[in-house]
């Protein structure tokens, strides 16, 4: 197995998402966007659990600083909580902190030419999925260069559903 095994494991749920998306599905191919980021941030740690911090830091390192968007990790992070548990751009922390504020997604030609709110940031939903997807392969050049962090990766991956026997298209 190499770091091709990890590109392969998030290809398909970027294949995923690009069906969903072309279907009509924006809000599902989004939820499946931030479940792909999920999984990288957990599969780039050697802990046995991933939290906000890591998917922060995942984002940070592989996706923003790259490919810069008009949100925050934070915030991606919090629209994240905001669209899995309750299918809604608000989060407990746009309510309790005012320095994070919601994410609203605009798809294909639309986009936001003005913006007056302060609480509100529009970002493309195709910009947080090709985000992800070069946030992947900044992630393999990573592996590359770290044989443990690899290793490490490859040993989780075999844990996931998609590698235990189950269909996985």
């Amino acid at each position: 197995m190499s770091e091709f095994e990890v590109f392969s494991f998030a290809k398909k749920m970027t294949d995923a998402v690009g069906t969903l998306r072309d279907a009509g599905h924006l809000v599902p191919a989004v939820m499946l966007t931030y479940a792909g980021i999920d999984q990288m941030a957990w599969l780039s740690i050697p802990q046995e659990r991933s939290s906000a911090k890591d998917f922060k830091a995942w984002v940070e390192g592989y996706m923003l600083s790259k490919n810069p968007m008009a949100c925050t990790a934070s915030e991606l992070w919090e629209a994240r909580n905001g669209l899995l548990h309750t299918g809604t751009a608000e989060s407990s922390a746009n309510q309790n902190d005012s320095s994070i504020r919601k994410i609203l997604y605009t798809y294909g030609s639309a986009h936001c030419a003005s913006n007056s709110s302060n609480d509100t940031v529009f970002i493309k939903a195709e910009d947080l999925i090709v985000g992800y997807l070069t946030g992947v392969l900044w992630f393999m050049e990573d592996l590359k260069a770290e044989p443990a962090k690899l290793q490490s990766a490859l040993e989780k991956l075999k844990r996931t559903l998609t590698s235990r026997g189950l269909p996985s298209d």
